[in-house]
């Protein structure tokens, strides 16, 4: 080349612009496209020996997909012509020399036919802008639907939502038809049918939940993942409903009920009314569960889970029978489950069984307490102490009160239940059945006790092992005390 502009000249000289585009194109143009328009005007005044799409894709930090669609809709226009597509290669067409020539560049005839139908759409109630025209065919360009396709959603729409639906919520639907492989008419009628059942369904839920509003694309989409990705059924998803009524009735709190019956069931299975019924039973008897414990815990997967495990193997009397104990000691879901587990191995199984031994666990609870204070322990439980207590009561046959009254003679003692367990076995094997008996038989002891120490100063044994001895080892010489003694009352008729 033997004459050229120094390398920086571009960058201070000036691009023309005809005002006949600033006054009739640029308004309905998105700013990407006028950016892309200027850019390659700026390179026609000013080209540079390597420019390219790359090249121009970095200057303007925009795709090279959207600055061809940027010149795709130029070429609609009629402001610039295709020259290759490989590489690509646009014209700018002058629009001065189009106006004093009179002649018309030639549009897209596809595009053409295609805004001629969108106009019949409408019936000539709306008329659609030139960037929503734009955004249109793009969904048959670059989503690769049927103008047919396109047109069937436009009309599905404003039946839907009547002529002034956005342009953008129907975008949100020829998206979902592009990725559900729509590519025939009939394919779309069948995706539109669907659509149209999807709107119905969510509007009888939000009827249900006592909304008037028409159905959002959000809650829309909610809809669909219900009953095409979860497999819930629309009688499913009403049943569903009537438990949002205890907390917010909405279809974000809906989501959640569903989500939680989701994922408690097999995956690729149809929901029906009846699973959700079940589930909401299983909720409910939860509820009931947690609110016996005194609400601690919460109804979650972990929970629901134990829940039907322990409703397999018990009543659900049984269940909030243990709850009830349970929570009177700030117990869990766990503690009733453990608790039911010991009542099971005790031979306990109907609730009215179960009822008795909580009043009798009560009733020696109570015993026990007042033992304890009678001795002055501060603690007198477990297990080896209670099968003493039901020993006395059931196979010696002796009354709480009976059992108080013999316990006196225990008093520091120490091991005070060990010897009132002889203490009682020796009144039973003597008869000895009523409280005066036993306070005959004790001062009758004592005082033979003290008679034998008198006239036997040197055998003192029996007299110090009773009243002074430690006889946590000596269990066998109480005994054997204990059976002389009251055989001596036996001979003397001193017990009935």
């Amino acid at each position: 080349m033997l004459f050229d502009f120094e390398e920086r000249y571009a960058l201070f000289d000036m691009t023309p612009v005809d005002n006949q585009f600033i006054q009739e194109f640029l308004p309905a143009a998105r700013g990407d496209d006028v950016r892309v328009y200027l850019y390659g005007l700026m390179r026609c005044y000013h080209p540079e020996a390597e420019m390219s799409l790359e090249q121009m894709s970095r200057d303007l930090e925009m795709t090279e997909e959207g600055i061809l669609k940027a010149y795709r809709y130029w070429e609609r226009k009629g402001l610039v012509r295709r020259v290759s597509d490989d590489p690509p290669a646009f014209q700018y067409i002058s629009l001065r020399q189009r106006m004093m020539s009179g002649s018309e560049t030639r549009l897209d005839p596809e595009y053409e036919a295609f805004v001629d139908s969108i106009y019949g759409v409408f019936d000539h109630g709306r008329r659609l802008h030139g960037s929503e025209i734009r955004t249109c065919y793009e969904w048959v360009e670059d989503l690769k639907l049927p103008p047919e396709a396109v047109l069937m959603l436009l009309k599905h729409m404003e039946r839907l939502k009547g002529k002034d639906f956005t342009i953008r919520s129907a975008e949100k639907a020829a998206i979902q038809m592009a990725q559900e492989g729509v590519r025939t008419v009939e394919e779309a009628e069948e995706f539109l049918s669907r659509d149209q059942a999807v709107y119905q369904g969510t509007r009888a839920v939000l009827k249900r939940l006592g909304k008037r509003n028409l159905p959002s694309e959000d809650q829309l989409n909610l809809y669909r993942k219900w009953t095409r990705e979860w497999g819930f059924t629309q009688e499913a998803i009403l049943e569903a409903c009537a438990e949002t009524a205890k907390g917010d009735p909405s279809m974000g709190y809906l989501d959640g009920i569903l989500g939680n019956i989701h994922a408690r069931t097999a995956p690729g299975g149809r929901i029906e009314a009846e699973n959700v019924l079940h589930a909401r039973q299983e909720g409910s008897g939860l509820k009931k569960i947690l609110q016996t414990l005194g609400s601690r815990g919460v109804v979650n997967d972990e929970n629901l889970d134990w829940y039907q495990r322990i409703r397999e193997a018990y009543p659900e009397k049984m269940i909030l029978l243990a709850a009830r104990e349970c929570g009177r000691s700030d117990g869990t879901v766990e503690d009733v489950g453990k608790l039911l587990d010991s009542w099971n191995r005790k031979g306990i199984r109907t609730p009215e069984e179960a009822e008795e031994y909580i009043r009798q666990f009560r009733a020696q609870g109570e015993l026990l307490s007042a033992l304890r204070k009678m001795w002055g322990l501060s603690s007198l439980n477990g297990t080896k102490n209670r099968e003493m207590l039901t020993a006395w009561e059931g196979e010696l046959g002796f009354e709480p009160e009976l059992i108080l009254c013999a316990a006196e003679a225990a008093t520091g003692m120490e091991r005070p239940m060990y010897y009132l367990d002889k203490v009682l076995r020796t009144y039973a094997q003597q008869g000895v059945r009523t409280k005066e008996q036993m306070l005959r038989a004790r001062q009758e002891w004592k005082e033979r006790g003290s008679a034998q120490t008198a006239a036997k100063p040197a055998k003192q044994v029996l007299a110090q092992q009773y009243s002074q001895r430690d006889y946590s080892g000596g269990e066998e010489s109480v005994d054997e005390m204990m059976k002389r003694l009251m055989a001596s009352e036996g001979k003397d008729g001193g017990a009935d």
